[in-house]
């Protein structure tokens, strides 16, 4: 079920009734809540796929049991059996992904298999959202045994009828529907504390209405019309573009990658403050970065916090000297590459992150904090066109079916073609929108005075109506998330 359906809308309608009923502010608020929110969340991903609620409950079923083992096994301070249930618990998340989502890639490399196995194999449909809710699954596994998450375990596994309400709310942490698809990737240590009774009264009512009406607006107005233009790259008809029509179709689809998934995250964030959760933010408007580095604090914070916590830091980091840091950083980004998906296009992707991260690393390395001095004009400007220019290339591997594909965009780029049709003049006035988005985070960064000033005042309920108002009338054809395959 996608967030922009009328199917979700009543389901979230249904859902709030229910959840904030009178008898919920009772002595049993909690459990009806929780209750509440996770059968709105097996039927919010299991409405196009009722087959996928299989997999799903194996992953929540096996996650949930392991967890609570291991905090039993804390509490009574058996670390053996603790890292007994870890190994398992990190061993299913690995094989349901392993099986799902990369045996069809590796099955046609293996030649003892035999050809009919291999065409079974790949015929494996990869079940949405996999990797965010196995991701999900390994990071709770990971906290509740590094002790991150200690009072609350301990308080959701007591002795008595507690075990099962703890095991409930384990899986209400890993199904919660907002972000069960595509993330952000909520740790367990950010969401478990937060498992309470909810209040009406109590709904940051600024917050989810800033974030529902920018991230629908950025998803339907925004990347949905991009989608139909860009769609052109990919096509047969790729070879009567010319270069300034490929370069900014090309400038479109990193408008509409940003604009959807940052759609996403920020509807996830609203709809987890309507009822009562505080997730993190997940887009800090990469676009402005001046370097692949600072791009990486900016997009996807929760990934790329989740690779620092779960891989980088665990491979050793920065700590075992200089040659290891870079190797450190190659493998994280190759294995982030083929997170995103089980292709070779993907891992290029990756590759070539972590080899951009690694010359910055190389370049700035002996820069002491005595020397650093801030970028002057000229310099930033250089740094910032570099940086999205590197990741908008890079956006390539997204967007093109094969690698064939990306390398015929860049042998069409240096043949001279007719200049800009109507599709180009779509995704620019569409891409504008982003653009201008990022211009209110430089203004945000530099100017904070007056963007303060700015927020709550008349200016800025008109600026949110007109967003309503293209919403009603400008809206995209309706396209599933780009991050839904991942």
């Amino acid at each position: 079920m996608l967030f922009n359906s009328w199917e979700f809308l009543l389901l979230l309608l249904v859902t709030l009734i229910l959840y904030y009923a009178p008898w919920s502010a009772g002595r049993h608020g909690k459990a009806w809540q929780v209750m509440v929110a996770l059968i709105a969340s097996v039927v919010f991903y299991g409405w196009e796929d009722p087959k996928l609620l299989g997999l799903l409950a194996v992953s929540c079923v096996g996650n949930s049991i392991a967890t609570a083992r291991i905090i039993l096994y804390k509490v009574q301070g058996d670390e053996l059996r603790v890292q007994h249930w870890v190994r398992l618990a990190v061993i299913l998340n690995l094989a349901l992904l392993g099986i799902f989502k990369y045996l069809p890639f590796f099955a046609g490399m293996i030649p003892l298999i035999p050809d009919n196995w291999v065409k079974a194999i790949q015929e494996i449909p990869l079940p949405i959202g996999i990797s965010f809710y196995t991701f999900h699954g390994i990071s709770m596994i990971v906290d509740v045994a590094r002790g991150e998450v200690t009072r609350e375990g301990d308080a959701m596994m007591s002795r008595g009828g507690r075990f099962a309400k703890g095991v409930r709310d384990i899986g209400f942490y890993l199904l919660f529907f907002p972000q069960l698809v595509a993330g952000p990737i909520v740790k367990a240590k950010q969401f478990w504390p937060q498992i309470a009774a909810k209040n009406w009264a109590d709904i940051p009512w600024a917050l989810v209405i800033r974030s529902l009406i920018i991230g629908f607006f950025l998803k339907m107005v925004v990347a949905d019309n991009l989608a139909e233009q860009t769609a052109t790259l990919t096509k047969p008809w790729l070879n009567e573009l010319g270069p300034i029509d490929l370069m900014l179709l090309l400038y479109g689809y990193s408008m509409q990658i940003f604009a959807d998934f940052a759609g996403y995250s920020l509807i996830a964030i609203g709809l987890a403050a309507l009822f009562g959760y505080k997730f993190p933010i997940n887009f800090d408007f990469p676009y402005l970065s001046t370097s692949i580095t600072e791009f990486w604090r900016r997009w996807h914070m929760s990934l790329s916090a989740w690779l620092r916590d779960y891989l980088y830091i665990p491979l050793g980091g920065n700590r075992k000297g200089e040659m290891r840091t870079y190797i450190n950083l190659f493998l994280v980004m190759f294995l982030g590459g083929l997170w995103h998906g089980a292709e070779w296009k993907f891992a290029l992707w990756g590759t070539l992150h972590g080899i951009l991260l690694g010359i910055e690393r190389y370049c700035t390395r002996k820069r002491s904090k005595e020397n650093h001095k801030a970028l002057s004009p000229i310099r930033a400007i250089a740094s910032w066109f570099y940086t999205f220019h590197a990741v908008t290339f890079l956006w390539l591997t997204f967007l093109m079916p094969d690698m064939n594909q990306i390398g015929y965009f860049f042998q069409e780029l240096l043949i001279p073609g007719r200049i800009v049709g109507p599709a180009v003049f779509s995704a620019v006035v569409f891409g504008a929108a982003v653009v201008i988005y990022h211009g209110f985070g430089w203004w945000r960064e530099h100017r904070s005075d007056s963007f303060n000033r700015f927020r709550g005042s008349l200016t800025e309920s008109v600026l949110y109506g007109c967003m309503l108002f293209l919403l009603l009338t400008n809206s995209g054809p309706p396209q599933g998330f780009i991050y839904f395959q991942f």
